[in-house]
This record gives C-alpha cells, sequence and structure tokens, in this order.
C-alpha cells in the first residue's frame, strides 16, 4: 500500500454510490468512485476520493492561464455521485463531478478559486487532495523554489571539519529550524542550501575558534520535503526529496511507468508569489533518450508530478475495426482510418466528419473528402486527442 497522510480519514459529507453503478451481480465491477468527503483540517481543504481497488487510472491537470480549475479524469470509471458539491470553503468554492471527454470516464473539476494544490496521495482505494490559501507555506522551508535543495525540519546534516574529529558530528535539524553544534550552539539553517551551512560554519569557526577551518556539509537523511508522483506509474504516492534529484530519479523510485502512461509528463510547481502554479511539461520519450538534459528537470519541495495515460481516438462507421485507438504522433485522418482496418465497401469517402472538442456549445464539425486527400488536393487533417472520426454510408 502506498502511503498515507495520517489523519486525513476525517469526513464532514459522505456520498455513497448506488449498488447499479458497480455492475450486475455476478459479473467484475467497473472501476469506480465509491464516495467523496471534504473537511478543513487546520488551514487546509481535504478532499477524499474512496474508489474501487486499486484506484483506477487517472491523470491529473491543474489549473493554467485563464482558468482556476484542477480536473481529475478517470476515463474507465463509473460513479454514482451527485453532480455538484459545495465545500463552504474559500479554497474550493465548488466540486463538479461530470462524464468524461468522448462521453465515457468520470471527471471532477475543483474550482480553486484562490487556493493551491499542496499535496495529492494515494491508497489502494482512494485518492487524497490537499488544498491550501496561496502564499501559505505549509511545508515550509521549501517555498523558496531554487534547483538546490534546501535543509529543512528532521534532515540530519553530516558535518565534518579537516582534522578536528571532535567537530565532526551528525546533527539533525529540530523543529525550530536550528541545529546544536559544538563550540557555537544552535545555529539557525533551516531554509539554508547546503553551501549556505557550509559557508556559515566555516565563517564562525574561522572568526572565534580555528585557523582556517576546512568544513564540509553533507545530508545524511532527507526527511523534510517530498515530491508526489501520481498517474501511470507502478507505485504512486509521495517521496522523498533528495539533493539535486531530477526527474528521471523520481519516475525509477516509483517503479517506472506503466504499459498505459502515454508521453506527456506534467510537473506543477507552487510559486513564491500568488499566482497559479507553474505547470512545466516533459516527453517521457526524450527523459529515457540518451539526449535528456531539456526534459530530465530538477525537482523542488512541493512538486506534483503527473504522467499521464495514453491519448486516445475514436472512429465509428464504415470502417472495418471501429473503436477507440491510441494516438501516435503525426496521426492523421487518413493514416487512423488505415489503423482501423480500411474503409468498409459503403463508405462515403467524401463526407467524413470529425467531431473535436466537449459539450454542444463547444464542439467542432470537421468534414474530410478522403477522395480529394488521395489525389493531393486537399491536406489531411492531422487528429488531437479524444476526436471522434465518423465515416457515414454512402446513400444511393
Amino acid at each position: 500500500m502506498n502511503r498515507l497522510v495520517s489523519g486525513l480519514w476525517f469526513s464532514a459529507i459522505l456520498i455513497a454510490v448506488p449498488a447499479g453503478a458497480h455492475g450486475a451481480a455476478g459479473q467484475p465491477q467497473a472501476a469506480a468512485i465509491n464516495a467523496l468527503t471534504y473537511e478543513m483540517k487546520g488551514q487546509a481543504l481535504v478532499v477524499t476520493l474512496v474508489t474501487s481497488a486499486p484506484v483506477p487510472r487517472h491523470s491529473l491537470s491543474l489549473p493554467g492561464s485563464g482558468t482556476s480549475e484542477a480536473v481529475l479524469s478517470m476515463p474507465g470509471a463509473v460513479t454514482g455521485l451527485d453532480s455538484k458539491y459545495r465545500p463552504e470553503s474559500p479554497l474550493v468554492t465548488e466540486i463538479r463531478v461530470v462524464r468524461g471527454q468522448g462521453g465515457s470516464g468520470v471527471e471532477v473539476h475543483f474550482d480553486m478559486g484562490r487556493s493551491l494544490l499542496a499535496g495529492v496521495d494515494q491508497a489502494d482505494d482512494r485518492l487524497v487532495f490537499r488544498f491550501v490559501a496561496l502564499g501559505d507555506k505549509p511545508d515550509a522551508p521549501g517555498s523558496i523554489q531554487t534547483g538546490e535543495y534546501r535543509v529543512g525540519v528532521g534532515d540530519k546534516l553530516d558535518v565534518s571539519v579537516f582534522g578536528h574529529d571532535d567537530l565532526s558530528k551528525v546533527v539533525e535539524v529540530r523543529s525550530d529550524g536550528t541545529i546544536n553544534y559544538p563550540l557555537i550552539g544552535d545555529l539557525q539553517v533551516a531554509s539554508k542550501t547546503v553551501t549556505q551551512v557550509d559557508e556559515e560554519l566555516t565563517r564562525i569557526l574561522g572568526k572565534d575558534f580555528l585557523v582556517d577551518p576546512q568544513v564540509s556539509v553533507d545530508v545524511r537523511e532527507y526527511q523534510s520535503q517530498w515530491v508526489t508522483i501520481i498517474g501511470e506509474v507502478r507505485n504512486p504516492g509521495q517521496y522523498v526529496l533528495k539533493r539535486n534529484m531530477r526527474l528521471i530519479d523520481l519516475l525509477a523510485a516509483a517503479g517506472g511507468a506503466t504499459k498505459e502512461a502515454g508521453s506527456e509528463i506534467l510537473i506543477t510547481r507552487r510559486t513564491e508569489s500568488d499566482g497559479p502554479p507553474r505547470q512545466m511539461q516533459a516527453d517521457r520519450e526524450r527523459l529515457l533518450s540518451r539526449d535528456n538534459a531539456e526534459a530530465n528537470v530538477a525537482l523542488a519541495h512541493g512538486d506534483i508530478v503527473t504522467i499521464g495515460e495514453k491519448q486516445v481516438f475514436y472512429i465509428r462507421g464504415e470502417v472495418a475495426k471501429p473503436g477507440m485507438y491510441y494516438l501516435e504522433n503525426g496521426l492523421t485522418v487518413m493514416k487512423a482510418i488505415s489503423v482501423a482496418g480500411g474503409l468498409g465497401q459503403f463508405a462515403n469517402r467524401k463526407g467524413i466528419e470529425v467531431l473535436r472538442g466537449e459539450g454542444d456549445a463547444k464542439r467542432q464539425k470537421l468534414t474530410v473528402n478522403l477522395k480529394a486527400v488521395e489525389d493531393g488536393k486537399k491536406a489531411d487533417i492531422p487528429l488531437l486527442p479524444n476526436d471522434t472520426i465518423i465515416v457515414p454510408r454512402r446513400i444511393f
């Protein structure tokens, strides 16, 4: 079982899924969201989704430019939850439960208002989301988001001074952010880089006690800072952030990606200001290649890494094998029809439709004349995630 944040399972509201949502008796139960709970815990709003076990495949996108919604997507899940909940908190003003893109699966939309997502945790049968106010620093000292590791409460530092064995100690950062060191006494180290701690110890020892001290500081045990990885990995959850830890290190610690994982990796990082979290994208194929310097992002405390599932498209109508298919890079309408086994005998080659977008108001309909594309008179249309291709039947 993956780690759970202790003390999160206090529910203010509990909504159970009707038994019918789980399939007929004697048949395998569908992946499901079974209950939703939320409660204020101190300054944080904790939202818990209880699911079937194991937690269904899912991906998470956080607010970007022009939106305040975080969206949890479970493409293969069902639910009997209500469509809307109001936690009565400025942190999350509304939670909406809707059908997924293409009419299948479930999406949970969190209207985050003036909050940021401070943490996500996962167990065998639940996901836990913790929202805090913008500007709060719930897990300081990691609020200063730089690429260099910053010491925090609970870390153990290995301090050695060349030629002075009595000053070589392993010291723990106490709850007030200090260490107790011989000759010096209490020294504030929380939120400082290892280099800064090294320089300060060298300065104080050289000023009052030693001549040209040679000090070395390293982190013996990392305990204060965490990163979270969710989605299509074998062991999602929280992991201790180590010095110089990068994206590929976290992916390896989580057991690697599942076979359903797509190429897109999303890293969400809270900022020092009250602005929205910063989001960065990395390509998993590039990350696993030799030339991975750009994709192998240096991680920071509080990062949430989401490994998305493979993106899909749908094809219906007069093709040999209608259904859902994985969307590969560079796939076009013509290539998609080939993937689906080609056109049927009675297919209308001139009136193929591509439905794109969500909802009737936003949905776009594109018409493709496949014969004109084959003759080089029209350009083929690249597919986007969740496009639906409809190949109609000829009218004789």
